[in-house]
């Protein structure tokens, strides 16, 4: 069973004959001497090449002179850089941390271990600072003799 098609068009459409187009000029070849594909005008070549060594030397300059505008910079802003730079360094060292004790905390018997040395840590510490009268007032002095070294008011106190 084959389909009824209608061949017609495509029969026409092969008789057709081709139009002819006028050949092209004829071109000198000469294969022993180097050509180009394209040619820039003299004077857009020497124009780029004036821009490229302007930017060259805005880039040169900016280089130069870095160090000096990083130094200046880092000079005005040392405090807050400094603050910054320990607030990061902390809390890279808390992920860390918290890393480390994940991990080790995956390990069966260490959880339940580090939970009794810090129940016995802080029951010692409850006995030894917090329990009596005389030694919370032992626990505060050295606090305030740390907050004073800490803050440079210690040095000002034995000056005097």
């Amino acid at each position: 069973m084959s389909p009824n098609v209608d061949t017609s068009l495509e029969t026409d459409t092969i008789r057709q004959p081709i139009a002819e187009t006028d050949a092209p000029d004829q071109l000198d070849v000469n294969p022993d001497a180097p050509g180009t594909l394209f040619k820039l005008p003299s004077q857009d070549l020497s124009l780029a090449s004036e821009k490229w060594q302007e930017y060259g030397e805005k880039l040169a300059r900016f280089l130069i002179l870095f160090p000096d505008y990083l130094g200046e910079a880092f000079g005005q802003y040392r405090k807050p850089l400094t603050t910054v730079g320990i607030i990061a360094g902390a809390g890279v060292t808390l992920a860390i941390a918290d890393g480390v004790l994940d991990r080790l905390n995956a390990i069966p018997l260490f959880a339940p271990t580090f939970e009794l040395i810090g129940l016995g840590f802080t029951g010692w510490v409850i006995f030894r600072y917090l329990l009596y009268a005389d030694t919370r007032q032992e626990l505060w002095q050295e606090y305030q003799e740390l907050k004073d070294r800490i803050t440079g008011q210690e040095d000002e106190n034995s000056e005097a």
